[in-house]
């Protein structure tokens, strides 16, 4: 098994095992929806809305054998470190543009990553994540642009212009989307 596919195969568990649902929500979705890219670290938006489950998913990081840095319930990100593979990891409490509710989760698609089941965010809520983020960049604008020109990705655009409404991004997208 690959350095990644344990990695996955452990974070998959773990988090499932903790009752918390998940999904992808970084680079190595983009190549189910967009194009192939290198990263280095794997995003997972996580569902640890109180306090208390974020106290919980920080006693099982331990057992897990996950290092833990800004591990505050007051951040938005919570970074983990494998010990076992040497991969870090972001889980990401409260992802940019990302809102959790029982649509995001519906949503959400099962897909096959490095022989591992996994929960991925799905392709509209992906573009809101990575327009929304505050320090987006040419790379995030590139990977939606890469998602609105694949042909065998089907959009939900009504959903998409709602959320993408929400976020304060629909203009930006519009503008990608005409480029």
């Amino acid at each position: 098994m690959s350095e990644i596919a344990e990695t996955l195969d452990r974070l998959v568990s773990f988090l499932e095992d903790q009752g918390i649902d998940y999904m992808l929500i970084g680079g190595y979705v983009l190549p189910m929806y967009g194009r192939i890219r290198t990263t280095l670290d794997i995003d997972v938006a996580a569902a640890l809305t109180t306090e208390e489950s974020f106290t919980r998913f920080l006693e099982g990081t331990e057992r897990a054998d996950y290092g833990v840095s800004l591990g505050s319930f007051q951040n938005p990100v919570c970074l983990l470190h494998d010990r076992l593979t040497d991969y870090e990891i972001e889980i990401w409490r409260q992802p940019d543009g990302v809102v959790w509710d029982d649509e995001t989760l519906r949503r959400r698609r099962k897909a096959t990553l490095a022989g591992v089941e996994v929960w991925m965010v799905s392709p509209e809520d992906y573009i809101v994540t990575k327009l929304a983020r505050s320090d987006r960049g040419v790379i995030d604008e590139q990977d939606v642009k890469s998602v609105l020109e694949r042909e065998d990705v089907t959009l939900d655009w009504p959903y998409l212009r709602e959320r993408a409404g929400r976020a304060g991004v629909w203009a930006q997208l519009h503008m990608i989307r005409n480029v």
